[in-house]
């Protein structure tokens, strides 16, 4: 009778975790977000980062995120995911004081690979605008070629705009090839000290 008991506590116990392994896993990004969000107030960092991460990895973020998660990293002496984190804030909320942030930090922790430069910002901004910008250009490519057609079957030979067109083109193609972002590393000439913030000591 004893190991009937023990034995049906074994499986009541099996069944909770089960079942709380799958509600957990079933949250929604919104509620894992402020899951996250309760954690970082009461400063349980590394906990409130994970989750962060969790909703990151479903595809899902806000701007307020990254700045939190790349606050932790910073705090924790990892300065090279923090410029990865303050990156993604910036690209997702478009505040340019975030640049000024990041050449900061890059030069307080002697990190080589970024620079706040007219070309590193004429870079961002193609990167964002850059399926935009691709998608203006092929619809000009289009209205071109709609416009050879109509002439032509208007008896008139669209030179002009058949070769406006073929340019188009091949702009397109080295626009679509060349613009993509470079793949950049940031590299530590040596350690830092910890600094003051969030550390591993203050996961709670």
């Amino acid at each position: 009778m004893k190991y009937i008991q023990t034995s049906i506590l074994k499986i009541l116990g099996v069944a909770a975790f089960l079942f709380g392994a799958i509600g957990t896993h079933a949250q929604t990004p919104a509620e894992l977000l402020q899951k996250a969000d309760s954690l970082f107030i009461k400063k349980q960092f590394t906990q409130s980062f994970e989750v962060y991460q969790r909703v990151h990895n479903r595809g899902q973020y806000s701007p307020a995120m990254f700045l939190k998660m790349a606050f932790i990293q910073e705090g924790l002496n990892k300065p090279g995911l923090a410029l990865y984190y303050l990156n993604l804030y910036y690209l997702a909320s478009g505040d340019d004081q975030t640049l000024v942030k990041m050449e900061e930090l890059a030069a307080k922790n002697k990190l080589y690979g970024y620079e706040n430069t007219p070309i590193v910002q004429a870079r961002e901004l193609v990167t964002r605008y850059r399926p935009f910008a691709a998608a203006g250009i092929a619809a000009i490519i289009l209205l071109l070629m709609a416009i050879a057609v109509y002439q032509a079957r208007k008896g008139t030979r669209p030179v002009a705009v058949v070769v406006l067109a073929i340019l188009g083109l091949i702009f397109l193609g080295l626009f679509v090839n060349f613009s993509a972002p470079p793949q950049t590393a940031i590299i530590a000439s040596n350690n830092t000290f910890v600094m003051a913030g969030p550390s591993s000591g203050a996961s709670g």
